[in-house]
C-alpha cells in the first residue's frame, strides 16, 4: 500500500507559500519538518478545551489534561514499542543526550571511558566531551569505513579494550548513511557497555522497535517527524530507569519533601522536573496518528524513489555526492558539493527559486571536515516531497551550471 505525496500536501498550508515567485519547494527536512494540520488543530484543541497544568490538582479540567498527558505518552511509547514508563519527554535530541552525560557518571559511579564515532552530529560529541573534562575519563572517536558507515573492526577493538558508554548515530545527518544498530548493540552488550542511540535522523522516517533493537537509551526530537519543537524523547530501558538519579530536582518530580530528605516519584515522572511541555506532547501524539496512518513502510519506499531519482538526475561532472554511490544507501538524504561555487552561495542561488535546503557543516564539523571539505549542500526530502519537485531541483542546478 502506498500513499499519494500530492494528497498529504493539502494538509500542509504552508506549501501554498509562495517564496521568489515561485511555488515553494522545501528540502530542508532534516533541520525540521513542516507541520500537518491535524498537529496544529491538535495543540489548538488542547489550549481551547483542556488546558490545564497535569498531574497535580484534582479538578476537573486538570484530571482531563492529565488524561490526555497520559495516553499521549502510551501513543508515542508504543509508536517505538517502549512501555510508557521507559519514556521520559525532553525539549530535544539534544538534550536528551546532555542530560545521559549528566547522569550516567553518578549511575556507574566512576570515571567512564565513552566511544563514540566521527560521523556524529555535535550533540553527541559536546556533551560527552565536556563530560570527560570535567570528571574525568576518556573520549574515544572511531572513523567510518568505506562505505561510510561506522568502522566497525576499529569499533570492536575498541570495545575489546573497554568502555562503559557507546554511543552511535543511527542514519547520518550529513550523509544519510544508516550505522547497524542491532549489531552494534550486541557487540555493545557482549563486550559490557551501555548502548545509546541518537535516533533523531530515523525515527520520522522509518520503522523502529526498541524491543528488536535493545538499545539501553535512544533520543529523538519532535519536530523532525511532524510534531512541534520544544519536545524530543529519552528512552530509558526499564531495568536502568528504576537505578539512574533525576539529573533535575523540583516541582512535579517528588511525592513528599522534608527540611532533611525527599521521595521521588514513581518513573518516569520523577525525570520531568516543573510543569511538562504538554502541548508539545499532545502535538507529537498527533504527529505519531498522522505518520502511523500513512505507514512508516511506505514513507521509507517514497523517499527511496525521490533520492534515485535526484541522484540519477544529477551531474556527476559539476556536482559531486558526498557518500556512497548507491542512492539506496542515503536514507532520504544526499549531500554534495559544487566545483567552484561555495555552498552557501548554492543554497542561496536555489532560494531565489523557491527552493530552500541547508548549506554548511550541518553541526557535524568533523564529519564534514573528514569528507575533505569545509562544508556542504544538503537536500533531505520527507513524505510531502515530490518527483516533480526534484526535477525542478534539478532544473535549477542545471542553470547554475550555465551561469559557470
Amino acid at each position: 500500500m502506498s500513499f499519494d505525496p500530492y494528497v498529504v500536501r493539502e494538509d500542509f498550508p504552508i506549501f501554498k507559500k509562495i517564496v521568489n515567485g515561485r511555488n515553494l519547494i522545501y528540502f530542508d527536512n532534516a533541520a525540521t519538518t513542516q507541520k500537518p494540520r491535524q498537529v496544529v488543530e491538535a495543540i489548538a484543541d488542547y489550549y481551547f478545551n483542556y488546558n490545564s497544568n497535569v498531574l497535580r490538582s484534582i479538578n476537573t479540567l486538570s484530571a482531563q489534561a492529565t488524561d490526555l498527558y497520559i495516553n499521549s505518552r502510551r501513543k508515542i511509547a508504543s509508536f517505538i514499542g517502549a512501555r510508557e514508563e521507559e519514556v521520559v519527554f525532553t525539549k530535544n535530541t539534544t538534550e536528551g543526550l546532555n542530560s545521559l552525560a549528566e547522569a550516567l557518571p553518578r549511575l556507574i559511579g566512576r570515571k567512564l571511558t565513552v566511544v563514540t564515532s566521527i560521523m556524529e552530529h555535535h550533540s553527541n560529541l559536546l556533551p560527552w566531551r565536556r563530560m570527560v573534562s570535567e570528571k574525568g575519563g576518556r573520549l574515544i572517536v572511531v572513523g567510518m569505513d568505506s562505505d561510510f558507515t561506522v568502522n566497525m573492526d576499529e569499533l570492536e577493538r575498541r570495545l575489546e579494550e573497554g568502555c562503559d558508554v557507546l554511543t552511535i548515530v543511527h542514519v547520518s545527518n550529513v550523509l544519510g548513511t544508516m550505522n547497524p544498530v542491532k549489531e552494534i548493540c550486541r557487540l555493545a552488550h557482549k563486550h559490557g557497555s551501555l548502548f545509546v542511540i541518537d535516533a533523531a535522523q530515523s525515527i520520522p522516517h522509518m520503522p523502529f522497535n526498541v524491543q528488536e533493537v535493545e538499545p539501553d537509551f535512544m533520543v529523538f526530537s519532535g519536530h523532525k517527524m511532524l510534531g512541534p519543537t520544544g519536545i524530543g524523547v529519552l528512552y530509558i530501558r526499564k531495568s536502568l530507569i528504576e537505578k539512574i538519579e533525576p539529573w533535575e530536582l523540583g516541582g512535579g518530580m517528588v511525592k513528599t519533601v522534608t527540611m532533611e530528605s525527599q521521595t521521588y516519584e514513581d518513573i518516569p515522572f520523577r525525570f520531568e522536573a516543573g510543569t511538562p511541555n504538554v502541548e508539545g506532547v499532545v502535538g507529537l501524539a498527533a504527529a505519531v496518528d498522522y505518520l502511523n496512518n500513512i505507514g512508516l513502510k511506505n514513507i521509507v519506499e517514497h523517499e527511496a524513489n525521490l533520492v534515485k531519482h535526484l541522484m540519477e538526475g544529477l551531474d556527476e561532472g559539476f556536482i559531486k555526492v558526498h557518500g556512497p554511490d548507491e542512492s539506496s544507501k542515503h536514507k532520504g538524504i544526499v549531500s554534495f558539493s559544487v566545483k567552484g561555487i561555495h555552498p552557501h552561495d548554492v543554497a542561496q542561488m536555489l532560494d531565489a527559486d523557491g527552493i530552500m535546503v541547508r548549506s554548511g557543516a550541518l553541526c557535524a564539523e568533523p564529519l564534514v571536515n573528514a569528507l575533505g571539505v569545509n562544508a556542504v549542500v544538503r537536500v533531505s526530502l520527507y513524505l510531502y516531497n515530490t518527483v516533480e519537485e526534484v526535477d525542478r531541483f534539478l532544473d535549477s542546478m542545471k542553470k547554475l551550471r550555465m551561469l559557470t
